[in-house]
């Protein structure tokens, strides 16, 4: 049976991964669409307003992804510790 303290720190690492998950999907998605050019093909044509609202979206996403990249880290520092120095023989 699972500690109140293990299913807290199980909810925590599960809203972490969901919020790296969804920020990389549509930080990917976007760079997808930027890099390929393919608001002419959904429709937007040229506009610049709408690839400026896209540009946007890919910027905060990454941000958001970058943060939550380095509370990741910092939650798990002591795995990261231990599997360093399993792989570095000490």
């Amino acid at each position: 049976m699972e500690t109140q303290k293990e299913g807290i720190a199980m909810k925590k690492n599960f809203y972490l991964d969901l919020l790296l998950f969804l920020s990389g999907l549509v930080c990917i998605l976007t760079g997808i669409i930027l890099d390929f050019h393919l608001l002419h093909y959904m429709g937007a044509g040229s506009g610049r307003a709408f690839k400026g609202i896209v540009t946007s979206i890919h910027t905060y996403s990454g941000y958001i992804m970058m943060f939550g990249l380095l509370f990741h880290i910092v939650w798990h520092w002591k795995w990261v510790k231990a599997v360093a120095r399993k792989q570095l023989g000490k």
